[in-house]
């Protein structure tokens, strides 16, 4: 497989083991398998890229750890390439404001996520997996112009529905975790502009992922590798199905597909 120049990986339960305490950060969940895999791939002249449906802030350490320099983050709402931001989506205030009203006549709660921080409402409990840091917006603030997708609960979203010409869709993105955000914000958006940035075609890269939220990156790139640990659907897209996360499934792949070898 010479011809590959970049590798797109989810996190949660791709390059993080789902298995352990979801309180310990990536860095402590990435097994060391995986961390010599990514450090041999850009060895390899394969880049490294992260593309997950979280913050890009929370990715940071994890990046910096992982020696990788570009993200998808916010599903393709947020694309940083070797550091920059080169592409955003935001959610429009007109659809904004109607969206978060139906999810409170639902007595759904949620927080909303730009791309400086996570805020969440007064009255509101729910801080999502990692309460620290999230900024409260009381009831007389204005709401922030740069929402580039909502956090919910994925229990209860299960009687909620978008209208089918809604311009957003709801992806599961994690085991108790949804995300809300505008259709054309994807990953696979965030590969292509990547890619674009590098100066290859996305036939040339491959991408790792186990959720509903990766179906975008496998129908867009040249090899999709679905993790032993991954939704079924997902595994029925993937050219390649590598064992899970907790089992060096990272590591097998890169060796299976001669990415990358023992040595």
């Amino acid at each position: 497989m010479d011809n590959y120049r970049v590798a797109f990986f989810d996190i949660d339960g791709t390059l993080a083991d789902d298995q352990l305490p979801r309180e310990l950060p990536f860095t402590e969940r990435v097994p060391e398998s995986a961390k010599k895999a990514l450090k041999k791939l850009k060895e390899n002249k394969i880049e490294p890229v992260i593309a997950s449906g979280r913050h890009y802030r929370t990715l940071l350490e994890l990046a910096h750890s992982l020696d990788v320099d570009s993200i998808i983050s916010s599903n393709g709402n947020c694309i940083h390439y070797r550091g920059e931001l080169i592409h955003q989506n935001t959610i429009p205030t007109k659809i904004l404001i109607p969206l978060i009203e139906q999810l409170k006549q639902a007595t759904i709660e949620f927080m909303l996520e730009a791309p400086h921080g996570i805020y969440y409402l007064e009255g509101s409990t729910y801080r999502g997996e990692h309460p620290t840091g999230k900024i409260r917006l009381n009831e007389q603030d204005p709401l922030p112009k740069d929402i580039v997708q909502l956090i919910v609960p994925l229990k209860d979203l299960r009687q909620f529905k978008l209208a089918e010409d809604s311009p957003l869709i709801i992806e599961k993105v994690a085991p108790f975790t949804a995300n809300i955000h505008l259709k054309n914000g994807t990953k696979a958006e965030g590969i292509q502009k990547i890619c674009s940035s590098m100066g290859i075609d996305v036939t040339q890269a491959l991408a790792f992922g186990d959720e509903e939220n990766d179906f975008t990156m496998f129908h867009t790139v040249g090899f999709p590798i679905a993790m032993g640990n991954a939704t079924p659907s997902l595994k029925e897209k993937a050219a390649y199905v590598t064992d899970s996360v907790s089992n060096d499934g990272i590591w097998k792949a890169c060796l299976h597909l001669n990415l990358i070898s023992k040595q």
